[in-house]
């Protein structure tokens, strides 16, 4: 017999299922102090809901905002935003055991890539194909970038096409010799190859380029282009307050934009000290995927 099937004979229906409710937010607390025991989180106003739009605008701009609300932030998954989410590609690890590499996708018909006509830039391989290669096997036709495997422009597959450039915010020749290109300029470069398309998914594994690339991104306005985004995003375990917190605010002004979050996933493998904001045991990277309200489907689908 259930505890809550014999509570309700005893004390009612709305009696245990308060105490029920009590006994699964306690757990679900204790769950998270246990995972992170150094995070001390923020429940000052443990009514606010977080998916409104002023709450991390606040928390971003307070001058009293702590390292550990900032990767609060980071964790912010907002799954409710879409309601079926595929997770592709990725290696599964050891100590400790999971997934690493995976990206996740918004598979809700207003905004999931269309089987057989989707393209999908695929940042960062480093000789991992599982994303592009099930990405591709989903139905869409891939290219990847990648300028630190010595291999040339070729392609990996019928409906991979790999090219050995890295992702920056412009045209350049980087110290140890890698072909950088801006998202504008590989994207006009390849107009010709795949016409005038919007990127349905954009990758970015870029090892903490990522956040030279997205200011460019945004200033071009090609996010415009792309309707679902994954990043990998590495905050700076030696940087300061002021640049973790610029680099966070950089994320929140695409989400204000109109990129609508719709996972995070901390990445068990970051676990780190940052020396300089006082937090120890956490994780520095985070796998976040948001999609393109304005290139919703909405409309069509009415």
């Amino acid at each position: 017999m259930s505890l809550l099937y014999y509570c309700n004979l005893k004390r009612g229906f709305n009696k245990c299922s308060a105490m029920f409710g009590m006994f699964l937010l306690a757990f679900g607390t204790l769950t998270l102090f246990q995972t992170f025991p150094t995070l001390q989180l923020n429940f000052t106003n443990p009514m606010e809901p977080r998916e409104h739009s002023s709450y991390w605008d606040i928390l971003l701009d307070s001058e009293s905002l702590t390292g550990a609300q900032l990767l609060s932030y980071a964790m912010w998954t907002n799954r409710s935003s879409c309601k079926l989410a595929h997770d592709f590609g990725g290696l599964v690890f050891s100590n400790p055991s999971g997934i690493d590499g995976q990206k996740t996708v918004c598979i809700d018909p207003e905004v999931a890539p269309d089987p057989d006509e989707c393209l999908v830039y695929s940042f960062g391989i480093n000789h991992e194909w599982s994303f592009d290669e099930q990405i591709h096997n989903y139905g869409c036709e891939v290219f990847s970038f990648d300028p630190s495997m010595g291999f040339d422009h070729h392609d990996h597959s019928p409906g991979i096409h790999f090219y050995n450039w890295g992702l920056g915010d412009k045209d350049e020749t980087s110290e140890n010799g890698w072909a950088i290109r801006s998202l504008t300029s590989i994207y006009n470069n390849l107009t010709a190859r795949h016409g005038n398309r919007i990127i349905d998914y954009l990758k970015i594994d870029v090892e903490s380029a990522e956040w030279k690339a997205l200011p460019e991104m945004i200033a071009s306005g090609m996010m415009s282009k792309v309707r679902q985004l994954g990043i990998e995003v590495h905050f700076g375990v030696s940087e300061t307050m002021a640049k973790n917190r610029e680099w966070a605010k950089l994320l929140r002004s695409i989400e204000k934009m109109g990129m609508v979050r719709f996972d995070s996933k901390y990445n068990p493998w970051s676990i780190m000290n940052f020396t300089q904001i006082a937090l120890f045991n956490v994780p520095f990277a985070y796998e976040i995927a948001w999609y393109n309200s304005k290139l919703s489907r909405v409309s069509d689908l009415l």
